[in-house]
């Protein structure tokens, strides 16, 4: 819920408030608290409890960071944190491999780096926000894409669920089928796809790539 979750947020900000001005009050002290979830109660308490036992230069510090942070632009800040939900969401293996290809980076020579920057930034959007769904699905989105390019929000939890599920060959045998079917016809195919029980979906894959 687009309101649900704009709450929560403004709750968050107030605990982070409260915390950095050195006012460390409990978050049920802040108006609204009863009407968040047990569980978004329960990791802001132990949010707050984490900043209360800072030092004063951890929380000030901690401070500056906060304020680095709302200087940036609203557009950043919404793509910084879909980027952190997204890395949130992934298998830990995936989350594994993300950080040792990141220490690669990071050890590249600058020029090095600034051509792989360059080559990412040249990428349409689609293709970019692929990359969110981690290295092996990342891999194969260009593929994937056609076919949940224009997903409706209902099927996006369902959908990541059994992509993630997939073997390898079920992933390439989807691409397949992604780019064989007609635009038109490519909603009803994901419709079919995700209709299918998820132990029968890489047969099922099979059965239309290769009858």
């Amino acid at each position: 819920m687009r309101g649900g979750r704009s709450g929560t947020r403004l709750l968050l900000a107030a605990v982070l408030a409260c915390s950095c001005a050195g006012a460390l009050a409990l978050p049920a002290t802040i108006p609204g608290w009863e009407h968040l979830p047990a569980a978004e109660r329960e990791r802001l308490t132990a949010r707050a409890a984490r900043l209360a036992a800072m030092t004063p230069a951890q929380r000030q510090a901690f401070a500056a960071r906060v304020a680095e942070w709302h200087a940036l632009p609203a557009a950043t800040r919404a793509q910084q944190r879909e980027a952190w939900e997204a890395l949130q969401a992934l298998p830990h293996a995936e989350r594994m491999r993300l950080q040792a290809a990141a220490e690669r980076y990071a050890a590249l020579p600058e020029a090095e780096r600034k051509a792989l920057r360059a080559r990412f930034d040249s990428l349409d959007q689609g293709m970019q926000r692929g990359w969110l769904l981690g290295p092996t699905l990342g891999a194969a989105w260009p593929g994937l894409h056609p076919l949940f390019a224009a997903m409706p929000n209902a099927q996006h939890a369902p959908a990541m669920l059994a992509l993630r599920a997939m073997s390898a060959q079920a992933v390439a045998d989807l691409a397949v089928l992604a780019q064989r079917t007609p635009p038109q016809d490519r909603d009803a195919l994901r419709t079919r796809w995700l209709a299918v029980p998820a132990a029968e979906r890489d047969a099922w894959l099979r059965a239309q790539v290769d009858p």
